[in-house]
């Protein structure tokens, strides 16, 4: 309160406390249920759905009820504004947190009241739109569905079918880009299961030399004190001796002199060689993950240029669409085979074959002057990521 006090109040009986997201897929509920490709198709759109909501909402997110039971099958995402205590749901929506922050700057800048909702409504329907893209994006394009209807657009039926195919191809290369990254990942865990089984052979090994130095060292105390003992004895032989053999004495003295100082020589030479192994083991390591880290920039780096390689292929006119355009001449034996022995043209024929149908058009419209000007462009921001390797010649002819 205004004088510092703190009060207890309920909830205003007309505030919105709930806020309800509803989506729906284009196919029929009986399609669904009959059709396995099409079941198929609406259970990885509920589970791409399940995700974006909650990506949004984090753990405001409740509830995802699904609805089968009318013509579409559909789904009411149900989200509660858990850590506000007004329980306002409105501000749950992003469009109206971006049309309250807008209508209070334009205030703080000096507007009136009329210009303020003014910019308030445009910032929400701004962000509205781009809530829309932002699903679109998630959801709709991994699913093959286009971002509006045919009547939005007045589209004949032909262009409706070519867009809807259009998506469903956008949607089965977005397919294959995960999976080819779901490998990638696979592999680093592959490699990284070796690399832990390489560091824990090298602990092991470091565990057994280490055992190995703390025996020689409880060999070494166990020599010195047989060294002492026998010192002791020699020197009471020779004190027992010395009246009746000077000579045997000093003899005596000079054979103990040279076993102790072969036993230490021995030892000490043993523990030198234990820890020159130790340090060869360090360095043998540091040698494996600097080969690793350089070998996987290595594959980045080339991959990166191989496709690069291909796009400038594409402005050159040595990488073109056969003649049905549905797939690829590559007059280049070398980068062909490079394509080929990387095995890296599925992931990118598509995006290749998209450009050059776009190159083409582009070259169609253009003049000798402006198209040499594009090529050169192109080439400028392509040529320092292909860095192509010098063509050599080749008696064959192009391959599709």
């Amino acid at each position: 309160m205004s004088d510092g006090t703190v009060k207890r109040r309920g909830i205003r009986k007309d505030r919105h406390t709930l806020l309800t997201c509803v989506a729906s897929h284009p196919h029929l509920a009986q399609q669904v249920s009959s059709d396995p490709s099409a079941k198929q198709a609406y259970e990885e759109w509920v589970e791409r759905n399940i995700r974006f909501f909650r990506d949004l909402f984090c753990d405001r997110l409740v509830s995802v009820i699904e609805h089968i039971d009318e013509a579409h099958p559909h789904l009411h995402a149900f989200v509660l504004p858990l850590d506000d205590p007004t329980c306002a749901a409105r501000d749950l929506n992003p469009a109206w947190v971006a049309k309250s922050l807008a209508e209070d700057t334009a205030r703080a800048a000096g507007h009136d009241a009329q210009s303020a909702v003014k910019l308030g409504n445009a910032a929400y329907r701004a962000r509205a739109r781009e809530l829309q893209d932002q699903y679109f994006a998630a959801v709709s394009v991994p699913c093959g569905l286009t971002r509006t209807g045919p009547k939005r657009e007045r589209l004949s039926r032909a262009q409706w079918r070519a867009r809807k195919e259009e998506a469903r191809r956008q949607a089965e290369l977005l397919r294959q880009m995960e999976e080819k990254v779901a490998s990638l990942s696979d592999a680093e865990e592959d490699l990284g299961a070796a690399v832990e089984a390489k560091a824990a052979a090298l602990a092991e090994r470091m565990e057994e030399i280490e055992t190995n130095l703390a025996d020689a060292i409880a060999e070494r105390a166990i020599a010195k004190e047989m060294m002492d003992a026998a010192e002791a004895d020699a020197r009471a032989m020779l004190e027992a001796a010395r009246r009746n053999a000077e000579e045997i004495d000093r003899a005596a003295r000079v054979q103990a002199d040279g076993l102790q100082r072969r036993a230490f020589e021995e030892i000490e030479a043993a523990r030198s060689k234990l820890l020159a192994g130790h340090d060869r083991l360090a360095h043998e390591r540091a040698m494996f993950d600097a080969e690793r880290a350089k070998r996987m920039t290595d594959a980045v780096a080339a991959a990166a240029a191989l496709t690069a390689q291909l796009l400038v292929g594409v402005v050159r006119g040595t990488v073109t669409l056969n003649e049905k355009g549905s797939g690829w001449v590559i007059q280049d034996r070398d980068l062909r085979d490079r394509v080929e022995r990387n095995a890296i043209g599925f992931a990118v024929k598509e995006v290749v074959m998209a450009f050059a149908k776009l190159w083409s058009q582009l070259r169609d419209r253009l003049s000798d002057r402006d198209l040499d000007l594009q090529k050169a462009a192109a080439e400028a921001v392509l040529g320092p990521v292909a860095a192509p390797p010098k063509a050599r010649p080749t008696d064959q002819g192009p391959s599709t």
